[in-house]
């Protein structure tokens, strides 16, 4: 899992059994997520079609909240259960105040260069589960840094 993998797409299955993309990222999403050797991880994930704000140096409140609706992103600590193969996610800085200190769950398939998460959900009424793809990314060659 070491390395740095791209967001390819998210989707919800909603009750209902329709499903859509990350309500966070919209249909192009945007992300990363990056695993380090040493049990260090962030994650990353954008919706491109936030607008931008007016003046980037004042932003109105709505801007704000625009923004913040259209990211997400924690950093922290990582271990992985293969005989589960389960990752388990331990932010010690989040988006959201209140993942800091939680232990976040991410069943996984790795198939070649595609990592995928899916599972339940039990805590967002109306969704079912879930689905995230990445892709890894090749190494840089040192002479493109």
């Amino acid at each position: 899992m070491v390395g740095t993998w791209e967001l390819v797409s998210t989707e919800e299955r909603l009750t209902d059994g329709s499903t859509r993309s990350y309500p966070d990222t919209g249909p192009d999403g945007k992300g990363f997520l990056i695993y380090t050797a040493d049990g260090h991880m962030c994650a990353q994930l954008m919706n491109p079609e936030r607008p931008k704000w007016k003046d980037e140096s004042r932003p109105t409140d709505a801007e704000k909240v625009s923004a913040f609706d259209g990211f997400s992103s924690y950093c922290g600590e990582y271990d992985v259960d293969e005989s589960h193969s389960v990752v388990y996610h331990s932010p010690k800085t989040a988006w959201k105040p209140g993942w800091v200190g939680t232990k976040q769950q991410r069943p996984f398939t790795l198939r070649g260069d595609l990592l995928t998460f899916a599972g339940k959900i039990t805590s967002e009424p109306g969704v079912e589960s879930y689905v995230i793809v990445w892709r890894k990314l090749p190494a840089r060659d040192s002479d493109q840094r």
